[in-house]
């Protein structure tokens, strides 16, 4: 039996979809399971122990291209998938999904539908549910398993990676004098109304290597105005947390996170990447939705709520505001949620974690009730 899953999104998307595919090889042990994501998310799938074939789209081409060099591309791209599939699943509501599904052959079709279109018709899907549902993306993706055979759904996230990325890893890591005990920090994002105030950051930081003596590794992508943003916490921070000296793939970085104690920053890639690996997080949640999109739970799921609190869920811990309003300050577009979340609240949570990881490792905190210096103001 050859199945075929398609999900144009992003990477934390992609991820997040991880437990169908697993579910998929569950229900159907002697499957070959075909994926295909946007070319930039293929380091997701990879080296995922349950995908046979990655199919990648590449979306990046077409600014380089002529309207009759992208109508050729296009009808390349989707020869692929003529007439070879036993299943399809689009997991994305728009044409190119449905397009496929038309095309595959498929005897059962299952997709997601917003609103209904001639494409929508043309992919002929047997199950449908709806993309607009506010549910999480693992939670919702699942739906099409369990339509299947519920009694066979896996909801643990993966992102594989290989021995090469391990000892990439492990050689950065002992160039930097580190061992296992570290801890993640990720605070930056494209989308820059997720993160927090930097000084803020800065303060955590220092905060986690005083008074725990816990090293801290300050990661970033190659994104110019994350790196930047990076190097401005690191310059607020009275002593500099680490760097890696290159650029690593996602691969590389969920061992990175895997090898990490705690992982603490906002909704990013990053963020699930760590809680896929099991490492606690401490997550910072203003601008978009944790019941959505907070860090998944290999055991427990997703049980956040849109709501102005704290909220745990099996090792992760959000941090959240539900002022979801956007502003611009200086040229920036910022959050009212993120920025109404306050050192105090964040210093409590990372000193409840690290203190829970303690407990686990028989080793006392250093410094603990040490009190936060805070800012003139209101934080």
């Amino acid at each position: 039996m050859k199945i075929l899953v398609t999900k144009f999104r992003n990477l934390g998307d992609v991820l997040l979809s991880t437990p169908l595919f697993a579910s998929l090889k569950e229900i159907y042990p002697n499957s070959e399971l075909h994926v295909s994501v946007n070319d930039f998310c293929t380091q997701v799938v990879a080296d995922n122990p349950h995908v046979d074939k990655v199919i990648p789209y590449s979306r990046g081409q077409k600014s380089e291209q002529n309207f009759w060099q992208r109508i050729r591309a296009e009808i390349k791209f989707y020869r692929q998938f003529k007439g070879k599939y036993d299943l399809v699943i689009n997991l994305t509501e728009g044409d190119r999904g449905c397009i496929i599904s038309a095309l595959s052959g498929a005897s059962k079709r299952m997709g997601y539908i917003k609103k209904p279109t001639l494409i929508n018709r043309l992919a002929r899907f047997d199950t449908t549910f709806d993309s607009q549902q506010r549910i999480p993306t693992v939670q919702k993706d699942l739906q099409f398993a369990e339509a299947i055979d519920q009694e066979k759904v896996v909801k643990k996230v993966t992102l594989g990676w290989r021995k090469d990325h391990e000892d990439l890893v492990d050689g950065l890591l002992s160039d930097l004098g580190l061992t296992e005990n570290v801890v993640i920090v990720h605070p930056v994002s494209r989308w820059m109304y997720k993160c927090w105030d930097s000084r803020k950051v800065a303060k955590c930081i220092d905060h986690i290597q005083k008074n725990w003596q816990k090293p801290v590794l300050l990661t970033t992508s190659s994104d110019p105005k994350e790196m930047s943003m990076a190097e401005e916490i690191a310059g607020f921070c009275q002593q500099k947390p680490l760097q890696l000296p290159q650029q690593i793939d996602l691969q590389a970085y969920a061992y990175l996170t895997s090898k990490a104690c705690l992982f603490f920053g906002i909704d990013s890639a990053p963020m699930h990447i760590a809680a896929s690996t099991d490492t606690p997080v401490v997550a910072l949640f203003g601008a978009s939705e944790p019941n959505l999109w907070g860090p998944w739970d290999n055991e427990q799921g997703n049980n956040y709520k849109l709501t102005t609190d704290i909220q745990h869920n099996g090792l992760h811990c959000v941090i959240s505001n539900d002022n979801l309003e956007l502003y611009f300050e200086d040229g920036n577009k910022l959050s009212r949620g993120m920025m109404a979340i306050t050192l105090n609240q964040v210093i409590s949570e990372l000193d409840s974690a690290l203190n829970n990881l303690s407990k686990d490792s028989h080793k006392k905190p250093i410094n603990t009730t040490d009190a936060v210096q805070q800012p003139s103001g209101a934080i």
